[in-house]
């Protein structure tokens, strides 16, 4: 029997919650099943499948390299003949999606990974507001109409893009994400003295690094053994080091660089996500799967997985003070730390395994692809 080609799309496989995903459909779909390609841009290191490389799918808005990465995904997708082309995150998503639609590929999936135009979402290279913003929205919007099926991560990511019209009301898909559960499997490393409290995430303004760091000030005031684990890479992070150095010296805040997750949370005994932006925070899902107890802030899809005073503890964004208070109460308090890790711990195994959602995705493929036509072009308004 023919097996189902399915192309992987994605500008970056850097670290973070899209290119795990993508790592995981890579790894977990079944082979007997579908023959799956990597299509992505020259950023990162990619797993062992076949990978074509598009030199000009950049994550930055580039008017001629985005045209020329779209000309070379339609030439690849006319000559290849994909059944499926499932386009991750907002940029492969977009230019994937129309090239997929002119090469007559029958099913095409567009995974935004949180939509682009939340308050507080701040992407590199997104303008904030003004005729631009609006731009790319009707982009979206006319991307939005070209796939088969857009999907959200949780039902408050299906509310915002409804909202927004981003696509049909009837093209929309809820699938959560998933996590290898049995790679967060391990002991807890034995304590170094102190709180030890540790995020995992790119270091770029809506991630939140420079209110956590404001946070832990405060935290170091009422309890100076506390450190700080920042894991991650991104362009702030010389800023980050000097603000850390100012508001807890003395090597108190430790950068741990780019790594994997399941390798640093067992070393942590409060989790923070102080993210002003977040679909759903698949580093917050890790750590619940870990039983690190989670602070997070109520941002995007967060409030799926932490159901506040349940499964973690939830903060308005954009506000150290509550931060603070909130990793204190945890620190303070083994038992009420414990109680949340082991609920969080069996909500994550219950609703966000890995195999939930490859199944997903793979009922998706086939749903589509039995559908015996690809539904009919229809803008979801005035664009």
């Amino acid at each position: 029997m023919k097996r189902t080609s399915v192309f992987q799309v994605i500008t970056r496989m850097v670290l973070g919650g899209a290119r795990q995903v993508v790592r995981t459909l890579l790894e977990r779909l079944d082979p007997l099943e579908f023959e799956q390609t990597l299509v992505c841009g020259t950023d990162g290191e990619a797993p062992g499948s076949e990978v074509v490389r598009v030199p000009d799918l950049v994550r930055e808005l580039r008017p001629r390299r985005d045209a020329a990465a779209a000309a070379r995904l339609a030439f690849l997708f006319a000559r290849r003949r994909p059944d499926v082309v499932h386009a991750h995150t907002y940029k492969a998503g977009v230019l994937a999606t129309f090239a997929a639609r002119a090469a007559g590929v029958r099913a095409v999936v567009f995974t935004p990974h949180g939509h682009i135009f939340a308050p507080g979402a701040r992407i590199p290279g997104v303008p904030g507001d003004g005729w631009r913003l609006g731009v790319l929205r009707s982009v979206t919007r006319l991307a939005g109409a070209c796939a088969h099926r857009v999907t959200a991560l949780s039902e408050r990511d299906l509310a915002e893009q409804l909202a927004l019209g981003l696509a049909p009301p009837d093209r929309h898909v809820v699938i959560p994400n998933g996590i290898d559960l049995d790679r967060y499997d391990r002991p807890r490393a034995p304590g170094r003295g102190g709180t030890v409290i540790g995020t995992v995430g790119r270091f770029s303004t809506e991630k939140g690094h420079r209110l956590l760091l404001e946070a832990f000030g405060r935290v170091r005031r009422a309890r100076p053994q506390s450190r700080l684990v920042l894991v991650g890479y991104g362009d702030l992070e010389p800023e980050l080091r000097r603000a850390a150095e100012a508001l807890a010296p003395g090597g108190a805040v430790e950068f741990a660089g780019a790594r994997e997750s399941a390798e640093a949370l067992p070393a942590f005994d409060v989790y923070v996500q102080p993210s002003l932006y977040e679909s759903q925070g698949l580093a917050i899902l890790e750590a619940m799967a870990a039983g690190v107890p989670v602070v997070a802030t109520d941002v995007g899809g967060v409030r799926d997985a932490v159901r506040d005073g349940e499964t973690g503890l939830l903060v308005p964004p954009g506000d150290p003070e509550a931060l603070a208070a909130a990793i204190l109460r945890l620190a303070a308090d083994p038992g009420l730390s414990a109680a949340l890790a082991a609920r969080a711990r069996a909500r994550v195994r219950e609703r966000h395994s890995s195999a939930r959602m490859v199944g997903a995705y793979a009922s998706l493929y086939r749903e589509l692809l039995g559908s015996g036509s690809a539904p009919v072009l229809r803008f979801p308004g005035p664009i």
